[in-house]
């Protein structure tokens, strides 16, 4: 399956580098930095060698995508696969168990599926892809697993989009997610105790996933609705981009 395929005709444009690599850096309690050493810090911008990933020595690696959770990392490799490592006490590495890894392994249960994105929360991982083997009828899907996610492996999640629904992008933030669909709509679900999940109130405990369907351009205006483009979350916040460029 070609990349260009799979991201689509509004990125045939770019041009994706032959090769590339991955710099980790900071802090490496769980061994989120890809190093199996006990060193706490890496002060200095340090790659990862492609080994590490399952790559000989020389050759090409190209990465799509990477994202850092508290204290566990993922990336996405061009051929669509999805490596995490680090901390895993709530399954947020996607292997099924509660224990930590680190360095980079291969995501086994979305082997099947071309991993196009990937977004960390404190504790949680989400990721869209698409079935690699497809005749064009199933396009990009969410996945979630990890903390408040119903899962240490990655589980198809709908939420109260139609299942049908094509997900444009996810952002985690400590303990939410927000999902885009291409429709621009936004779904949001997790804890809301800084209303952060934009239903006009705040509340305590795990809310499930609902559509936010009204936004205000000032606090004494009645909402309306728009089509969103991007979103983006904090720890405890969300911020979006509508289609007339108005965040």
């Amino acid at each position: 399956m070609d990349i260009n395929e799979i991201v689509g005709e509004t990125k045939r444009s770019m041009k994706f580098p032959t090769k590339s690599a991955i710099y980790v850096w900071g802090y490496n309690q769980s061994g989120q930095t890809g190093r199996e050493g006990k060193d706490g810090h890496l002060r200095i911008p340090k790659q990862l060698p492609p080994e590490l990933f399952g790559c000989p020595a020389g050759a090409n690696a190209r990465w799509l995508d990477i994202a850092c959770g508290r204290e566990h990392t993922a990336a996405v490799a061009s051929d669509g696969s999805l490596f995490t490592w680090g901390a895993n006490e709530f399954g947020q590495l996607g292997d099924g168990t509660e224990e930590g890894r680190k360095y980079p392994k291969k995501v086994k249960q979305l082997e099947t599926e071309f991993v196009k994105s990937v977004s960390c929360g404190a504790h949680c991982t989400a990721a869209i892809a698409e079935p690699r083997q497809n005749d064009g009828t199933i396009l990009s899907r969410l996945w979630v697993w990890g903390q408040n996610q119903g899962s240490n492996y990655p589980r198809l999640f709908c939420g109260a989009f139609s299942p049908n629904t094509i997900i444009h992008q996810v952002s985690c933030g400590a303990v939410h997610v927000v999902a885009l669909s291409e429709d621009g709509l936004l779904q949001a679900w997790g804890y809301n105790e800084y209303g952060q999940l934009g239903r006009g109130f705040t509340c305590e405990g795990l809310q499930g996933a609902r559509v936010i369907n009204a936004y205000a351009k000032f606090l004494d205006e009645a909402p309306e609705l728009v089509k969103i483009t991007q979103v983006s979350c904090g720890e405890y916040h969300t911020a979006a981009i509508s289609e007339k460029g108005e965040v």
